[in-house]
């Protein structure tokens, strides 16, 4: 089965129209993904299927086929004498939790109190419907440098069970 590569240019926003992201701003580069290696959203991915170099989309996604729903349960509160001594503990830090054996979860300290810090392992973007307005930079089959390439990068960075 042949796999492309498409690259795009994208300005995203939220339901009230701000802008959360634009590619062209963040470091200059388009967006770059191999077709079925789960490297971007899957509301996303679908949406683009078929895009030709030179196309221009509207695009909007569902939060159940973004980052999905926020979930309370990922909001937690910590004793602050359950960071390491050193840890200067302030709204924004992130931290990785074990949250079962072997398997550690991102969260941002999003309240401080007296005694304890309230962090969250929501993603930011969950529980949004997000409006993309893209433009294809480049649509053509990839190489298979390129599919490895994205099947390593895609083990690195999520391990080889990922499933999103």
């Amino acid at each position: 089965m042949s796999r492309r590569l498409v690259e795009f240019d994208y300005l995203l926003k939220n339901g009230q129209g701000e802008v959360l992201d634009n590619s062209r701003e963040a470091d200059g580069e388009p967006m770059r993904y191999i077709e079925g290696s789960n490297q971007i959203i899957p509301g996303l991915e679908s949406r683009m299927k078929g895009v030709k170099k030179g196309d221009k989309k509207e695009i909007n996604v569902p939060a159940a086929e973004a980052y999905g729903a926020r979930e309370a349960n990922l909001v937690i509160e910590v004793p602050l004498d359950q960071f390491p001594e050193n840890q200067k503990v302030a709204v924004g830090l992130e931290v990785e939790i074990e949250i079962s054996e072997g398997y550690y979860h991102p969260f941002t300290v999003i309240k401080l109190a007296d005694n304890h810090a309230t962090l969250d392992g929501n993603h930011e973007l969950s529980g949004m419907d997000l409006f993309f307005s893209v433009e294809v930079k480049e649509a053509r089959e990839a190489t298979a440098e390129e599919i490895a390439d994205s099947e390593m990068e895609h083990d690195h960075v999520h391990g080889e069970s990922c499933t999103h």
